[in-house]
């Protein structure tokens, strides 16, 4: 029998529960059918771990029904960035880890040479190909500097932490805070003042669409593909049926809605010939596909009805050039009424 443990493999698996509990609340065992009741059960348990102090609980008869309740303008950490320090390493992991770290404190050295003094003063044996891989993924991290000397790569501890960096920049403290409560990727400045053992103690949001978070996965394989200008397959399940179905598209931009916060991927889709807009909490996965030759094509193309566009939708139809004519007559007093006046000067498309 599998032992329960807060730790997970996969970050999507726990995305849809902490979601659902936040968003929406009141849920019973008997609303998740899709997925067993025992794997309902370690769901809950981990996120009332996580989420100590917000999660709350009610009766209705027998059944318990459990929500998340955040006011997000009264607290100044987002608890859900506690749900991203939840994924699981085996025991290799965790010694591999800190052993690297300390044979490479100023010494340079290559893969075959750390397997190798790992064993001579440790007494562990590791395949020289494991250490290499998690010497090339701390190097992609920042954790590790690689330096090449022919066909040889020598690696090294790097020098740059944190701390040094905070104690040399005064006041980039409360910036990294500030930082930590921003989204999208506030995350980012969540783990360093975890690193730091810094807390928020200056900022708070009065709005603060802290759920869109979970979705910071999803978004930042959607920049990279933006970046190198490659297409993507999402896969995507519907808000509003439940199906599952995939989208093969070139992502153009993102949107973000000022009244939700939800984000929104805006996109040319290769079978409909036309943009998309695609809630990005719909995403579950992104695979990054080719390069697309005619990226730049499709980006003038989205400018192009951008012009045309109020909220975040192109219709069902829109192709390049079909517009509609919107006529609208507003009656002011301009005496009495030259704030109305004001705000459609200022706000007007």
């Amino acid at each position: 029998m599998a032992v329960y443990s807060e730790l997970i493999k996969n970050f999507d698996k726990i995305r849809e529960y902490v979601r659902d509990f936040y968003i929406f609340g009141f849920r019973t065992r008997e609303n998740f059918d899709s997925k067993s009741s025992r794997t309902y059960d370690n769901e809950k348990r981990r996120i009332e771990s996580w989420l100590s102090g917000y999660v709350q609980t009610s009766l209705e008869g027998h059944r318990k029904k459990v929500s998340v309740n955040v006011d997000s303008g009264h607290i100044f950490q987002n608890p859900l960035y506690k749900c991203y320090r939840s994924k699981t390493y085996t025991d290799n992991d965790i010694r591999l880890h800190f052993l690297l770290m300390e044979i490479l404190e100023g010494v340079s050295m290559t893969a075959t040479e750390a397997t190798d003094f790992i064993l001579r003063k440790y007494g562990l044996i590791f395949d020289v190909q494991i250490v290499r891989l998690k010497l090339k993924e701390y190097v992609s991290e920042g954790l590790i500097t690689e330096r090449k000397s022919g066909k040889t790569i020598y690696y090294t501890k790097s020098d740059c932490y944190a701390d040094d960096i905070v104690k040399r920049f005064p006041g980039l403290k409360d910036c990294i805070k500030m930082f930590s409560e921003e989204t999208p990727f506030g995350v980012t400045g969540s783990f360093i003042m975890n690193k730091l053992d810094v807390k928020n103690d200056v900022y708070t949001r009065k709005h603060a669409y802290m759920v869109h978070t979970l979705d910071d996965e999803i978004l930042l394989d959607i920049l990279d593909a933006m970046k190198h200008k490659n297409a993507v397959l999402l896969s995507c399940v519907s808000r509003k049926t439940g199906r599952n179905h995939e989208i093969t598209s070139v992502p153009i931009k993102i949107h973000c809605s000022v009244q939700t916060g939800r984000n929104y991927i805006v996109v040319y889709a290769d079978l409909q010939k036309r943009l998309l807009s695609v809630r990005l909490d719909s995403v579950i996965g992104v695979k990054t596909l080719d390069s697309a030759p005619e990226y730049d094509k499709y980006y003038q193309y989205y400018e192009e009805n951008l012009r045309y566009l109020w909220g975040t939708s192109f219709g069902n139809d829109r192709r390049f050039g079909q517009t509609e004519h919107v006529h609208m007559e507003i009656i002011i007093d301009e005496e009495k009424e030259q704030f109305v006046l004001k705000r459609l000067q200022r706000e007007k498309r």
